[in-house]
Parts: structure tokens; sequence; C-alpha cells
């Protein structure tokens, strides 16, 4: 029983600090952004995202997931466990599986704010506005 407990524990943490980057940066940093323009938000990616963010994004988000599958994977394999924590448990593991895989778009597109130029950002800028 310790074990799944500290798969839960550590999942929510990696998890939660996560989505708590998530949640600072769809409510403050793309309004924010919007006013910026897409210049200074490649910039901003470029330190940000290809900085210290390379390693700690994915260290949460794939960590996390992994947490939260090893939770699910050791809280099943116990003979008795509570029915009422199953629920949590496998949603946490479900849901963090298909939050990785909604990234798997946006990651190769990060990437390649490294290797483009303002030209090519102010080009998406113009391609941006006819979305």
């Amino acid at each position: 029983m310790q074990l799944v407990v500290i798969f839960i524990f550590s999942a929510t943490l990696a998890n939660g600090l996560l989505a708590g980057g998530d949640v600072d940066r769809w409510l403050v940093g793309m309004p924010a952004w919007q006013s910026v323009g897409v210049l200074g938000w490649a910039k901003y990616s470029r330190l940000a995202d290809l900085g210290s963010g390379f390693v700690l994004y994915p260290l949460l988000a794939i960590g996390g997931t992994l947490l939260s599958l090893a939770a699910a994977a050791t809280f099943m394999r116990q003979a008795k466990h509570e029915r009422f924590v199953a629920i949590p448990v496998y949603a946490a593991a479900a849901l963090a599986v298909a939050g990785l895989l909604m990234t798997v778009k946006a990651a190769p597109f990060m990437l390649s704010l490294r290797h483009i130029g303002n030209e090519e950002v102010a080009l998406l800028k113009q391609c941006l506005q006819w979305i």
C-alpha cells in the first residue's frame, strides 16, 4: 500500500506543477502575448521553452505520466483495494497519457523556433491573421 501512495503523491506533484504552469500560461501569459505580438512571443519562447523549459517541461510531462501509470499499475496489482479510489487513480493515468499525446504536434513546432529567423516568424504572423 505504501508504494502506491508514493507513486500517487509523486505523480500528483509532477502533474500539478505542469498543470500550474499551463494555467499561468493560458490565463496570464497568452493575453499578454497577444499584445506583445508574434515576434516577442517567438523570442521569449526561444529563451524560455528552449532554455530551462527544454528540460523541465518534458521531465514533468513524461515523468508525471510514468508516475501516474506506475500508480495505476501498482494499485491494480493489489489484492485488496478501495473501489472508490480506483476511479481517480485510473482517470489520472488516462488523462496524463492524453495530455502527453496532445503535445506530440506542439513539441516539433516549439523546437522549430530554434531554427527559424525573424523573417519566418513575421511570415507566421501574417499566416495567423487568416486564422
